[in-house]
């Protein structure tokens, strides 16, 4: 079994389809997880609406930077200011559900409501194989001989 990270940003499957069959990919976002929030919806409808607005597919990066500018807005929003300490201290409050999942923050400004996803590359898509309960199927252990 090989796990790696940013295998959609790397294009590991289009690059290197043959070696990264079956490869697993931990990421922080994909469009099957049934995340929900009130902005965007689903992580699916963000993808639609990505899809529309710029003609690919978004990657993980592309759903955390949409998240990260909904927290800003929405830390604006409750501080009514643009004063640094009082965005900061809106932004350290911050407890949203989203099409990225929980974001709430610690004390040392980790989003610790966030959980990992799994994917497999299987037959050049990348399929969310973990959390299970989320898991669009099941994953293909062990990698089936060439």
């Amino acid at each position: 079994m090989v796990a790696v990270t940013h295998c959609q940003t790397a294009r590991l499957a289009q690059e290197s389809p043959e070696p990264s069959a079956f490869v697993f990919c931990a990421v922080q976002w994909d469009r099957a997880a049934q995340h929900w929030g009130v902005l965007l919806g689903t992580g699916e409808n963000f993808a639609r609406l990505f899809e529309k607005a710029y003609g690919y597919e978004p990657s993980s990066v592309s759903a955390q930077a949409a998240a990260a500018v909904y927290v800003f807005a929405d830390a604006f929003a409750r501080a009514q200011s643009l004063e640094p300490e009082k965005v900061r201290d809106a932004i350290s409050a911050t407890d949203l559900q989203t099409f990225l999942g929980p974001i709430k923050f610690d004390g040392q400004d980790r989003n610790i409501e966030k959980s990992l996803l799994l994917t497999q590359i299987i037959d050049g898509d990348y399929v969310l194989t973990a959390p299970s309960g989320w898991a669009e199927r099941e994953p293909v252990i062990p990698r089936p001989a060439p």
